[in-house]
């Protein structure tokens, strides 16, 4: 990791320069570019956005190229090769889209600017960069010197793309809460090698709130191609503030879980969002808390997200066999050290066995 700070008993938060947020706001990229000073950027995009990114950026010094779909070193290292004159690297597509960006950005040496086209994940906002193989499943990670210069975040975008991708966001914000609350009752570490600030365990509270009162409402409303009220400030919680508190706030149990289930192929091709709001009920089933883990269970169901490995597709006949797997790999993440008791890979599988058997019971 690149230490922001070198003494763990200093605080430290980080925050993206600039954050704006709004329908059509990618209309302002331009005047964006021109008042942070750069003049030639170059622009990964996600193919099938390529081409309205191009009309909508017109007669703007950038030049676009299609990201390939998974966040490689090899991916990031020939998109790297197109840098030229390039004063400036631009990622808009979704999570690894963006993370691939970010890794040019440190391969070049240049700044970065973050435009998200889903709402699925909160990585637009942070320094972190999590890379794959090309079986994607998780390698490793890298950080950029200083988060993100700008995050343009066009919710007349965010609004167009399939639901699925905003019921992984709520997922991935929802865990917020109870890790930045692990990492505050352990003293542990954050993203920026520091204690956990004041401030982030309230945003992790701030979006849980945010998700339970708008996610539900907000899902039902975009189904029927109606815009809510309480959609920007869904939008915010999940890129915003979710970001900022992950980063300056820690993770724990739930986002570790995400190197074991990516070692499951068929739970590896589901999104980031969908595998955390898995691994936040496996978080609870630790800390024995009964009532949220219900609480959330139920939330999970309602607005679709998994409950059970069978969501991901496990049949019940290779379940205890993947359990084992996603255990062991789990105890390979480095911020599992952020929990209030050691945790081991019995545990992981007593707590997974656990959830199937709540949801065989219909609890």
């Amino acid at each position: 990791m690149y230490k922001v700070v070198q003494d763990m008993n200093i605080r430290a938060f980080g925050f993206p320069r600039e954050y704006v947020q709004g329908p059509g706001a990618l209309s302002e990229l331009p005047h964006l570019m021109m008042r942070h000073g750069h003049k030639h950027a170059l622009a990964i995009v996600d193919g099938f956005l390529i081409e309205n990114f191009r009309q909508a950026t017109v007669g703007s010094p950038i030049i676009c190229q299609a990201f390939a779909g998974e966040c490689t070193m090899a991916e990031a290292e020939r998109l790297a090769a197109q840098v030229g004159d390039a004063d400036l690297i631009i990622g808009m597509g979704g999570g690894k889209c963006i993370d691939t960006a970010k890794a040019v950005s440190i391969l070049a040496g240049l700044p970065f600017f973050s435009l998200p086209s889903i709402a699925s994940n909160d990585a637009p906002t942070s320094r972190l960069v999590v890379l794959y193989d090309a079986d994607h499943s998780i390698v490793g990670t890298q950080f950029m010197r200083f988060n993100p210069d700008l995050v343009l975040v066009d919710t007349d975008v965010i609004a167009g793309a399939p639901l699925r991708f905003l019921r992984a966001g709520i997922g991935d914000a929802l865990t917020k809460m109870f890790e930045t609350r692990a990492v505050q009752q352990c003293d542990g570490q954050n993203f920026m090698s520091s204690r956990q600030p004041y401030l982030a365990g309230h945003l992790g509270r701030v979006c849980f709130e945010t998700v339970i009162r708008e996610a539900p409402r907000c899902l039902e409303a975009l189904e029927h191609g109606e815009r809510p009220k309480g959609f920007e400030e869904l939008v915010e919680a999940l890129i915003l503030v979710s970001g900022l508190a992950f980063e300056s706030g820690g993770l724990s149990v739930a986002h570790s879980m995400t190197r074991g289930l990516t070692r499951v192929p068929a739970i590896a091709a589901a999104m980031h969002g969908e595998q955390v709001a898995y691994g936040v009920l496996v978080q609870l089933v630790l800390e024995g808390d009964a009532d949220m883990l219900a609480r959330i269970v139920a939330f999970n169901r309602v607005i679709g997200l998994p409950t059970r490995l069978a969501d991901f597709g496990i049949a019940e006949a290779d379940r205890n066999a993947l359990v084992r797997i996603v255990a062991e790999g789990t105890m390979t993440a480095p911020y599992l050290k952020n929990f209030s008791q050691a945790v081991s890979v019995d545990l992981l599988i007593e707590a997974m066995i656990h959830l199937e058997t709540l949801n065989a019971e219909g609890k």
